[in-house]
């Protein structure tokens, strides 16, 4: 079954969908993109709402705390030490806020301790301290007289209790203006992470509070509680480089966006992480939505586009390719119909034209073809008389040099017999023989020649045998001494059958040329393959010639043209008086072999 084509239609509207899949697969990678980094930025907004309410809480509750220390550090009890008015006064301040006060004291500049409080290690509000415990020597009462005003311990472990805290102190002084001591309110840090309780990060955001030196104070995650007395460290306190800003981290093995802030005014950061999946998930009903809208909006542009390319290309385009499939199946008078005055209309005007000019061209065509035809016979003719003509020198060729040289070889063969008729009957049936041995090669040649050989027969020969043998007899009945080597002799004998027998009758002129003309007392012949050539060296001792004159016969000229005709080369090497060599080379494929 023929395999169906894309039609001009399918490929415009596969390309146009493609080009929309892509814009709005790009589209979409954009929108989700901006819509992602819309929401971080929202969330980023809502952190810095989050910090700003932090923010205020924390300066709310220590500038409570502020106004607290202040007005009892301003009672006559506190100035005076008065230690049965401050008992009052302390407790009923603690139980007010009991919810994040521990207890509140006064260092005396003295070294007496009073302090009273709520909880476990309080005794009817009264504390238990080690021996010797001097309360000039502890944190915050330093802290206090190096501020010298309302000032918030770093945390540090309390002398009363084992648990951590920090603590709010102000110097205190006698009415007389000397200083009287350290007013301290003790704060766990377990209580101070109520100051977050209150507030509602979306997105499953939680926030931190940290020290000024990355400790963290409080915190919404469970596990940044202290591991005993010690603090944990806020795993990702590098990022802190500034008063504020924002980074990405990771959280309980999340992604998570965390925007962080400085407070003035107690040197401690606020820090609001907020996940990453919530927020995306936020923007994903979003994108699916987006999604499905583009899908639907290509998937009505394709329809649009195969609709409009129906009616405007692949309507015309289809009339045209059927008028053109019934010309070419023989129908005659056919025209394209012009419907429009656009660039289809315009084409099916130039087809129609075309047509008609086919038609005007194929009468006189006709009447061409005629005239070729009876030019065509004419030339075949005359190939044909060239290649009779051609066939006749060939056959010419092949009789010069093969029945012409058993000719020679009678001929010299019967004038030694009639000079040694005298010598006695042996030599002169000696020659006589060697008379009645070439006129039955020279039949053998003329069937070969006319009528042909058989691949058999011609393999049954050997061409090696030919050459040293063979050349050997034809130049003994004219007395001429014979050198030959021949190497690779079986390589030789297995090269293709025309090969050798166009060599022999080269070998056949040359041979009959030295009895003819030469007067030589000997020749000399080496055969050989060597780097995948058939090299051939035949010369003689004799008169020689000038190669350059122009010869009477035609012997080295079908010499020439057999070598040629094989894709070898023909040297020849002669001068009057010096002999003359023959240098043949024809390209084989054969065995390298080296000459004698």
């Amino acid at each position: 079954m023929e395999e169906r084509r894309w039609g001009i239609s399918h490929k415009f509207i596969a390309l146009v969908s493609a080009a929309v899949a892509a814009f709005m697969l790009s589209a979409f990678l954009l929108t989700r993109t901006m819509l992602e980094r819309y929401a971080l930025d929202a969330a980023d907004e809502t952190a810095e709402l989050i910090l700003d309410q932090t923010d205020k809480r924390l300066v709310a509750f220590f500038s409570e705390l502020e106004a607290l220390a202040r007005s009892l550090a301003s009672t006559a009890v506190v100035r005076d030490a008065d230690r049965a008015g401050m008992r009052d006064l302390f407790v009923s301040s603690v139980l007010a806020r009991r919810g994040y006060l521990r207890a509140i004291y006064l260092g005396g500049s003295d070294g007496r301790m009073h302090e009273w409080g709520v909880g476990a290690e309080f005794v009817d509000y009264e504390p238990s301290f080690p021996p010797g415990y001097d309360p000039r020597l502890r944190p915050w009462y330093l802290n206090a007289i190096n501020r010298a005003g309302f000032s918030i311990s770093a945390p540090y472990r309390y002398a009363s209790v084992d648990d951590i805290g920090i603590t709010c102190v102000l110097p205190v002084t006698g009415d007389d203006g000397s200083f009287a001591g350290v007013l301290g309110l003790d704060i766990l840090l377990s209580s101070l992470a109520a100051v977050l309780d209150g507030l509602q990060i979306p997105k499953d955001g939680k926030a931190v509070v940290l020290g000024s030196s990355g400790e963290i104070i409080a915190s919404q995650f469970h596990g940044d509680r202290p591991e005993g007395m010690i603090l944990k460290r806020f795993a990702a306190g590098d990022a802190l480089a500034s008063d504020a800003g924002a980074f990405v981290g990771s959280a309980d093995g999340m992604d998570t966006q965390y925007v962080y802030r400085r407070v003035d005014r107690l040197g401690w950061i606020v820090v609001v992480a907020m996940p990453l999946e919530p927020i995306r998930e936020s923007v994903k009903a979003l994108l699916n939505l987006i999604g499905v809208t583009e899908l639907l909006l290509m998937a009505a542009l394709v329809a649009a586009l195969a609709g409009i390319s129906g009616r405007l290309i692949v309507s015309p385009l289809g009339h045209i390719v059927s008028v053109i499939n019934r010309v070419e199946a023989g129908q005659r008078g056919l025209r394209a119909q012009v419907t429009s005055s656009d660039e289809f209309g315009l084409l099916a005007t130039e087809f129609n034209s075309l047509l008609d000019a086919v038609e005007e061209n194929s009468s006189s065509l006709e009447g061409k073809v005629r005239l070729r035809t009876a030019e065509l016979g004419r030339l075949q003719r005359e190939n044909t008389r060239l290649k009779v003509i051609e066939e006749r020198r060939r056959i010419y060729r092949d009789l010069h040099d093969t029945i012409g040289a058993k000719l020679t070889n009678i001929f010299f063969c019967n004038g030694v017999a009639r000079d040694l008729a005298k010598d006695g009957p042996d030599r002169l049936k000696e020659m006589l023989e060697g008379v009645e041995s070439n006129c039955l090669q020279a039949v053998d040649s003329l069937k070969r020649v006319i009528l042909g050989m058989g691949e058999d027969d011609r393999s049954a020969s050997s061409f090696t045998l030919l050459v040293s043998a063979g050349v050997r007899r034809r130049l003994a009945a004219r007395g001429i001494a014979y050198d030959c080597v021949i190497k690779d002799k079986r390589a030789i004998e297995s090269l293709p059958a025309e090969l050798r027998d166009e060599l022999e009758r080269v070998l056949d002129e040359l041979v009959s040329n030295a009895l003819k003309h030469s007067e030589a007392g000997s020749v000399r012949l080496r055969l050989y393959l060597k780097g995948g050539a058939l090299h051939l060296s035949f010369s003689d001792d004799g008169v020689g010639f000038d190669p350059r004159a122009k010869a009477s016969g035609s012997g080295l000229g079908n010499i020439r043209y057999r070598v040629e005709g094989l894709g070898g080369t023909l040297s020849v090497d002669s001068a009057e008086g010096a002999g003359a060599g023959y240098r043949i080379v024809v390209p084989v494929g054969g065995r390298p072999g080296e000459p004698s």
